[in-house]
């Protein structure tokens, strides 16, 4: 399946404006409308674990590798999809999650759980070792010297390719995705308002250094297996802004990547990017589209949707207990800020807001608790037995509405959440002009 990604570089070398969407989510709502959109449309679809949603200790979503990519597999079986259409990969696979820890423990574990995904067939990744763990001195950078950088990636890169040679049904090689400015996972944190473009002289010198730290591993392989570079685009979003993509800025960029044979750009933070603003960046060489926090949100917006609708159709009824989803939700973040306390500042009032709200959308680190699941068991089981009043449809979910008078979609409480989700799919699959390639 990675031969579609090679296919990918090389319609971007020969002057097309070819992209994917690489949908970077653990969430049920957000693959099972991915796939269903691929299946429907034809199209390719690259699905990808963080290494904080997913890895060998369960990461916030409980699954490992393995468990994740036996989970996507199974909706494709469902689906009646073929898994050659589905990419499966791992997105800022390094120290991450254990950057609390001294280096040499953090790189350990982070080796550990490249095994993991290799293990489970992640045939794309994405090795992230930008982050400073404990004891690394940085002089107040956000991201460690390149050179550190390059080899702890070229380790990372290493350990893939044992693993990979080990693994009795590795039908494709592993392609990487390497960078040294890599955007903060999420979109920016507080106190941030806007993110310098990488310059293209850093860019062409991260290059040079990352390609001699592969080769000194014995990686040239490897190496030519890399067909993507992370870059700061100057595209991103925060609690309540989204910084525009602004192609004027990455000129430079462009010519660069021109330059290079076998790699184009990844680029991540597009969520929340307008359509246009997506297929520019497709056009200027950045082919991967990574978004996750704007498909959660989209699913936010539809769940928080039919609980409206569901106190507007049956609060006060007689023998009817409702979910509470949104009031369920605002316990949860109330009593464990560790997943939002870094990217929200203010009074109550307002963080009462933007954590439910907010583009950054923290709330998707609370779906997994088995407390929200049964809230939505509860909230689509009292609307199924009860119905969804067309009005209330409209005034909650209008394009929804739409497509249900129009026959298109179910009016019952999963379909109208999938249908939700496929608006912001929808907007990335036709930035990214449909490219298809046999594999």
């Amino acid at each position: 399946m990675t031969d579609y990604l090679h296919e990918l570089v090389a319609a971007q070398k020969r002057g097309d404006a070819a992209g994917i969407a690489s949908i970077c989510s653990a969430n049920t709502f957000v693959i099972i409308a991915a796939l269903e959109y691929a299946k429907k449309q034809n199209l390719s679809v690259c699905i990808e674990s963080t290494g904080r949603q997913v890895n060998q200790y369960g990461g916030y979503s409980g699954m490992q590798p393995k468990q994740f990519a036996q989970y996507v597999r199974r909706i494709c079986k469902k689906l009646k999809l073929g898994e050659d259409q589905v990419i499966l990969g791992g997105d800022h696979i390094g120290p991450d999650s254990w950057r609390f820890e001294n280096s040499d423990m953090a790189m350990a574990k982070a080796r550990d759980l490249i095994r993991h995904c290799v293990n489970a067939g992640y045939r794309k990744l994405h090795l992230d070792p930008s982050i400073p763990c404990k004891d690394d001195i940085c002089d107040g950078r956000p991201h460690l010297f390149l050179k550190t950088i390059a080899e702890r990636t070229a380790s990372l890169c290493e350990t893939a390719e044992e693993a990979a040679a080990t693994c009795p049904d590795n039908k494709t090689q592993i392609v990487y995705v390497v960078g040294a400015e890599v955007p903060t996972a999420g979109g920016m944190l507080k106190g941030k308002s806007e993110i310098p473009v990488s310059s293209a002289s850093n860019v062409e010198e991260t290059i040079s250094i990352m390609h001699r730290a592969f080769i000194e591993r014995g990686l040239e392989s490897a190496w030519n297996r890399c067909i993507a570079l992370v870059v700061e685009t100057g595209a991103t979003f925060g609690p309540d802004a989204v910084c525009d993509y602004d192609s004027k800025k990455t000129e430079d960029l462009k010519l660069l990547i021109e330059g290079e044979k076998n790699l184009v750009f990844e680029a991540h933070s597009t969520d929340f990017q307008t359509h246009q603003s997506l297929a520019d960046m497709v056009r200027d060489h950045f082919a991967i589209l990574k978004a996750g926090p704007c498909l959660t949100f989209a699913a936010r917006e539809a769940l928080y949707a039919l609980s409206y609708i569901e106190r507007e159709r049956l609060e006060g009824k007689q023998g009817i207990t409702l979910s509470l989803l949104s009031e369920l939700m605002q316990e949860l973040m109330n009593k464990d800020r560790t997943h939002w306390q870094n990217h929200y500042s203010g009074n109550e009032k307002y963080l009462r807001y933007i954590t439910a709200f907010g583009f950054s959308d923290r709330i998707r680190y609370y779906w997994s608790d088995q407390r929200c699941a049964d809230a939505i068991a509860r909230l689509f089981q009292n609307l199924k037995k009860y119905g969804i009043p067309l009005p209330l449809l409209s005034q909650y979910m209008p394009t929804q509405y739409e497509a249900v008078r129009e026959g298109r979609i179910q009016c019952v409480p999963d379909r109208l959440v999938y249908g939700k989700i496929e608006e912001t799919l929808d907007k990335y699959a036709k930035a990214c002009g449909g490219f298809t390639a046999k594999c």
